[in-house]
């Protein structure tokens, strides 16, 4: 499939609990939003970044594609979840064809799936001699490794096309996040600076932290915003609907604000616990520290979300919104409510940015 960067792409983001579409167009610095709509899914469509009632998904996304009239039959998506395998690894020194060639080889020990059973790609971080003398001595490389269970990627692919689009990129949720935060970011300030985006899902909690403007480290923690939905079901008995306005602050007059803060904060012991990990992980491998967190997904609509991140990991944090990088014509959209969406756009966003960098 030969696709212009003038072809029109419907980004595609399906979640744990909802549907997300979105189209951008114009160039770096000058984006604009020409649709953006979400629309949410039965309980039990997708478990564990797995769907598990596809037809459920195609009727809700075809819905959304004639409410919004689209006229683009080409989509990007992306998968997330543990089908997916990023790891930094050192190969030895070879062209980009020969890597190629010999990827399968080089990744069958750090994939836990039957090799012929995922799709495999990789990106050349760096070819200099470095690391251990040994890899001095031999002359090796650094590079990015993903592989992706087949079946997962399959299941994209196939309700694409029975929503009557033509998939052109499956992309993976955590680079997606990238792509949005490049939007509006000056990465040649601080070049140096390792940014951790932090994408906190309902099911998943995804984590890229970015150096000089590649991927130094990444990871998909099995957990996110339903710790705290389980928690606050446990504590307070009200219906789900109910429940899931008291992680946004709308609390009925018989309850006590300071008791669902309490049930929330605890909720997020886990995931702090586990990202504290992975930063300490990369301050070993890498070197260097965090200098900045960026937290993304539903779970940044949580009020005081980012000061317990920040107080948790000791580090300055902030909401990213992807929507302030770009231009969103007040005569066709709610300020307001896209203002409001701006933390679950971030994927859908990311998705959207793909059709400028085919090259």
């Amino acid at each position: 499939m030969f696709l212009s960067e003038k072809t029109p792409l419907l980004a595609v983001d399906i979640g744990t609990h909802s549907v997300k579409l979105a189209q951008i167009s114009g160039s770096k610095n000058n984006f604009e939003l020409m649709n953006f709509s979400i629309m949410p899914l039965k309980e039990g469509c997708i478990v564990d970044g797995v769907i598990q009632q596809p037809d459920e998904v195609v009727d809700t996304l075809e819905k959304m594609i004639k409410v919004e009239k689209i006229d683009t039959k080409y989509a990007v998506a992306s998968i997330a979840g543990e089908a997916v395998i990023i790891k930094k690894i050192r190969v030895p020194l070879m062209t980009e064809d020969e890597l190629a060639e010999n990827i399968k080889n080089e990744a069958e020990q750090y994939i836990p799936f039957d090799i012929d059973d995922v799709s495999i790609d990789f990106q050349i971080l760096n070819t200099r001699d470095s690391g251990s003398d040994e890899d001095q001595k031999e002359g090796t490389m650094e590079i990015l490794l993903v592989a992706v269970q087949r079946d997962i990627i399959d299941s994209r692919i196939d309700i694409l096309y029975d929503a009557g689009l033509r998939p052109a990129i499956i992309d993976l949720d955590v680079f997606a996040m990238v792509n949005a935060f490049e939007l509006g970011a000056d990465l040649n300030a601080r070049e140096q600076e390792a940014i951790a985006v932090i994408d906190l899902g309902e099911s998943f909690t995804h984590l890229n932290i970015m150096q000089s403007g590649l991927t130094a480290y990444t990871r998909d923690i099995p957990f996110g915003g339903s710790q705290c939905t389980s928690k606050l079901m446990s504590k307070f008995d009200l219906p789900y609907k109910e429940i899931a306005k008291l992680k946004f602050g709308v609390i009925p007059p018989e309850i006590k604000s300071e008791d669902v803060v309490e049930v929330i904060v605890k909720s997020f012991d886990k995931i702090l616990n586990e990202v504290q990990k992975s930063f300490e992980f990369f301050s070993t491998t890498s070197n260097n520290q965090v200098d900045r967190v960026l937290l993304t997904g539903g779970g940044a609509l949580i009020n005081g979300v980012d000061g317990l991140f920040s107080h948790h990991l000791e580090t300055p944090v902030e909401i990213l919104n992807p929507m302030k990088a770009i231009k969103v014509n007040k005569r066709k959209f709610d300020q307001d409510a896209i203002e409001a969406m701006g933390p679950l756009s971030t994927v859908a966003i990311g998705l959207a940015a793909r059709r400028f960098d085919y090259q």
